[in-house]
Formats: structure tokens, C-alpha cells, sequence
């Protein structure tokens, strides 16, 4: 039995607050300002935005703002982020190729995977030496720009992978949390799938995982037992973590999810919504390569 099943086992004795943490829906008001800011690159002009991240909206929320100091949930992020970050830079147990290509996914939706992404992003963007981009890879509902009070984009990720004329740099946004920059999803498509499995986007992750040294990109996905383009994703990352609600996602609907995962994928689980003795919130994180729930 993996490391990853055993904790798995653990799921079945969680109970649940599902009024602790968000899960993945939000107001659809928009409060953030978008202001564009055009700089020279490499003989491209480019429009890049910055955005303004409503920290107020993230505290209503209930979600992690950079201001969270020595809180609860600032230092659980602290513990989900710590092993991530290690395998990124090559300082885990295991030499992980792409390990700074990291994907949040969940088995079903509403799991609270978005609040996740959110989370670990800001969280990451406050180590002294990382950069961060946080990429909106659930194309089809995208949530990140939503939940932080941006107004959605009309270009991002499919745009850019359909048109070999897109400029990345002209897509990026660049938010008010120093180091994170946030990459949208775009319009809709209906090549959506064939998109993501594209040499474009395998070009692009080589692109990311290598570029610059010190970044991790963070992909909120779609849930696994849902979309297969999750699954496409996954081949592309170095990291994966699964969301798992507490008391309300089954052991099976689990081990379901991570079976679609490659046998040698690295995977985390974060335990959203349990209840502890100081309230409900993040109730750990279990970690594992490979051969998760696959009964081995």
C-alpha cells in the first residue's frame, strides 16, 4: 500500500464545515482594475496588464491575502507549500523532472481547488527568493480571475496556444502581490481538448518548467472524474495535488481520480474542510509517488 492510499484511509473518520472554506464558486461582481502597461521586449511591444487583486473580496472569502501573517491558515499553507517547493528545486527525497510545474486538481468540483490554487500561489509568492504564476488551466470554468475580482480577460492560454501570433508577454497579468503574475484562461473554444494535448502546449511547459530558475507555476485544473483535459494536464506536470473535501468526497471517488494519474506521478493530498479542535480548515496533507490507489 502507497504512502498516498494509506492516507486515503484516513479520509473516511474527517467530518466536514462546509461553511469554513469556499469551495469553487464566488460572486460574479468584479471589483479589480485592470490598468494596461505597455514595455519593450525583445523587440515586441507589449501590452501587458497589471491587475489589482481585491484583498478584501479574498478575506470575505475566507481565502489567504498577503497580509496573513503568523495566522492558522497562513501556516497551513506554510505546511502544504514546504514539500512542493522542495521537489521543485530538486531538494526532495527524489529527483523530479518539471517539479516546478504544479497542478491543483480535485476529483469532483466544488472541492475547493480554486480557493487552493489561490492560496499556495499567494503563499509561495511571499518565499524571498520564488516567483510564481498561477496559470487558469481550467479553460472551460475558469475561477481565479473571478474570485480574486478581476474582470475575466478576452485573450490567456487557449488564445495563445490557437494563434501563433499571440504573444505570451501580451497576456500575462501582473498583480498587486509581488512576484505573482497570473495567466488567464481565455475564450472559449472548441478545440479545447486538442489544444492542451498540442505541441504548442507541450512547448509551452517546456518553456515554464525552464525559463527562469526560481519560478513555480501553479495550475488550477479541472476536476479529474470530470474533464478529461485534467488528465492531459497531469502529463505535463512535475506535481500534482488533489483537493479532497472532507466527509463529503468517498475514499473510491479518491482512488478513482488518482488511478487516471500516470503510475509514476508525484501526488499530494490537501484535506479541505475538516474540523478540528481550533475549527475547520485544512486538515493535512499526505504525500506519495506513484501507484496511488491503484491497490499496490
Amino acid at each position: 500500500m502507497s504512502s498516498i492510499e494509506r492516507y486515503i484511509d484516513k479520509l473516511s473518520n474527517a467530518s466536514v464545515d462546509s461553511a469554513a472554506t469556499p469551495s469553487d464558486s464566488a460572486s460574479d461582481a468584479h471589483s479589480g482594475v485592470v490598468t494596461p502597461a505597455a514595455e519593450p521586449r525583445a523587440g515586441h511591444q507589449t501590452t501587458q496588464q497589471e491587475v489589482v487583486i481585491d484583498f478584501d473580496r479574498l478575506k470575505s472569502a475566507g481565502m489567504l491575502t498577503p497580509d496573513a501573517g503568523g495566522g492558522r491558515l497562513a501556516d497551513e499553507y506554510r505546511a502544504i507549500k514546504r514539500p512542493l517547493l522542495k521537489n521543485a528545486f530538486g531538494e526532495g527525497a527524489v529527483p523530479i523532472s518539471r517539479g516546478n510545474l504544479i497542478m491543483i486538481t480535485s476529483a469532483l468540483p466544488g472541492e475547493g481547488k480554486s480557493f487552493t490554487s489561490i492560496g499556495l500561489a499567494i503563499s509561495m509568492a511571499k518565499e524571498l527568493d520564488r516567483t510564481v504564476l498561477l496559470v487558469e488551466a481550467d479553460v472551460a470554468k475558469p475561477a481565479i480571475c473571478r474570485y480574486c475580482g478581476i474582470p475575466e480577460p478576452e485573450r490567456g492560454l487557449v488564445d495563445y496556444l490557437a494563434d501563433p501570433e499571440v504573444d505570451m508577454s501580451d497576456l500575462l497579468l501582473k498583480t498587486n502581490v509581488p512576484k505573482l503574475t497570473i495567466l488567464p484562461a481565455g475564450r472559449q473554444h472548441a478545440l479545447t481538448a486538442e489544444l492542451l494535448g498540442s505541441l504548442a502546449m507541450r512547448d509551452l511547459m517546456a518553456q515554464l518548467a525552464n525559463r527562469y530558475p526560481d519560478r513555480v507555476v501553479i495550475f488550477d485544473s479541472p476536476p479529474l472524474l470530470v474533464s478529461n483535459d485534467a488528465v492531459t494536464l497531469s502529463a505535463l506536470m512535475g506535481q500534482v495535488v488533489v483537493v479532497v473535501e472532507a466527509a463529503r468526497t468517498s475514499q473510491a471517488q479518491v482512488k478513482q481520480a488518482i488511478a487516471l494519474l500516470d503510475p509514476d506521478q508525484t501526488v499530494g493530498i490537501v484535506l479541505n474542510k475538516n474540523r478540528t479542535s481550533e475549527g475547520a480548515g485544512y486538515g493535512g496533507y499526505g504525500y506519495g509517488y506513484g501507484a496511488a490507489g491503484r491497490g499496490e
